[in-house]
């Protein structure tokens, strides 16, 4: 029992043609998408790809140059999440099993005017058939992105979805070979949301959907039967105390796995169990349980117009329009700018902001209390 990067080095010399690709694999892509390739990876109006092993050295050789320190490491909410990224990209183009795998058709787009977080990139597996596996990118960083997040919850289509229809619907099209299509977290959604809405002729070639740890749909919003035609293809992962794999609802059904982590470190995906070839199953938390049916109560009570309004106001007030990230060593300065921000806003915008976090506080409280009560011990 281990995590991916024990999987490396116990199936790392296993070529695709003596183990067949498997859906640690799937995530292994998944994870490595979040990196920035741009300006090594051809992008989507190229025919041309670079191996797995090239990737790794010219995105090490970038790194080590000053002038270019930080262009092509696209961070995510966690320091430690990206270091982690690097070495797994390092460990992987190690490996004979990954290091000859192709990447093709890179596109990055994060645009604060559209409200846009972006990323893709297209894997060939190293076989007669020469499989194709793509990758959307989960939520980085990015204030932008995250707003994205919370407007699945009143938008019929973010412009990430968007551009994923698009991205997929073109590349799936030159590609004679079946294709696996994953993601984690947002890019999950996107996944699912691309696969959906591709047309007849385009679905034909499509292998599979994973979801790993990545939020769902709100039926209320989306037509439920857009996404009729890939729900057999739907896997979904998530981890015993999954948080964003549980908001909205999921496409089929989710399989819940093991984490060496707790809480909020379970959506990072390289502590996930594994065994040889498998993820290691596990059982859904109570507590998880509990927020869930928390957040599906909360979202039916507030209407559509008012979940708008929330989001607007709460990014608003954090920055989004002014290209700002999620800084763990965020400082003074930026408080002050939050609340100068929030004193910019209207009456109305305030009082919503107030209501729903003492909604939410008030519900958590519950949840909390439940939770605890689960797991006293029971009288004899």
């Amino acid at each position: 029992m281990g995590t991916i990067m024990e999987y490396l080095d116990w199936r790392g010399d296993l070529s695709f043609n003596n183990d067949p690709f498997n859906d640690i694999d799937a995530l292994i892509f998944s994870l490595l998408s979040y990196l920035s390739f741009k300006e090594i990876v051809p992008g989507i109006e190229s025919n041309k790809g670079v191996s797995l092993r090239d990737t790794a050295v010219q995105f090490s050789s970038n790194t080590q140059t000053e002038k270019t320190k930080s262009s092509n490491i696209n961070p995510t909410a966690s320091p430690a999440l990206d270091s982690e990224l690097l070495e797994l990209l390092r460990k992987a183009a190690a490996c004979s099993r990954f290091e000859d795998i192709q990447l093709s058709r890179y596109e990055e787009n994060t645009d604060f005017v559209v409200g846009q977080q972006f990323g893709a990139v297209t894997f060939t597996l190293p076989t007669a058939k020469r499989e194709k596996v793509v990758a959307f990118r989960g939520t980085d960083n990015s204030l932008i992105g995250w707003k994205e997040d919370f407007e699945m919850a009143y938008m019929e289509q973010i412009p990430a979805q968007e551009s994923a229809c698009k991205y997929l619907g073109r590349v799936i099209g030159l590609f004679s070979s079946k294709v696996t299509v994953c993601g984690h977290s947002k890019g999950g959604n996107l996944a699912v949301y691309a696969s959906s809405h591709l047309d007849a002729a385009r679905r034909v070639k499509l292998s599979r959907v994973i979801n790993f740890d990545g939020p769902g749909f709100d039926f209320s919003i989306v037509p439920q039967a857009d996404f009729s035609h890939c729900r057999d293809k739907v896997t979904n992962y998530v981890p015993e105390e999954s948080i964003v794999g549980m908001l909205l609802e999921p496409i089929g059904k989710r399989t819940v796995i093991s984490s060496s982590s707790r809480g909020i470190n379970q959506h990072n995906a390289l502590n996930w169990r594994v065994k040889q070839s498998q993820f290691i199953g596990g059982t859904l938390s109570k507590t998880t349980k509990l927020l869930e049916d928390m957040l599906k109560t909360w979202l039916a009570d507030l209407p559509v117009s008012k979940r708008e309004m929330l989001t607007q106001a709460l990014f608003d007030i954090l920055g989004t329009s002014e290209g700002r990230t999620i800084d763990p060593k965020e400082n003074i300065k930026e408080l002050k700018n939050i609340l100068t921000n929030y004193s910019k806003l209207d009456n109305e915008s305030k009082d919503l902001l107030t209501e729903v976090f003492s909604s939410l506080n008030a519900m958590t409280m519950d949840t909390i209390s439940k939770t605890i009560k689960e797991n006293l011990p029971k009288k004899k």
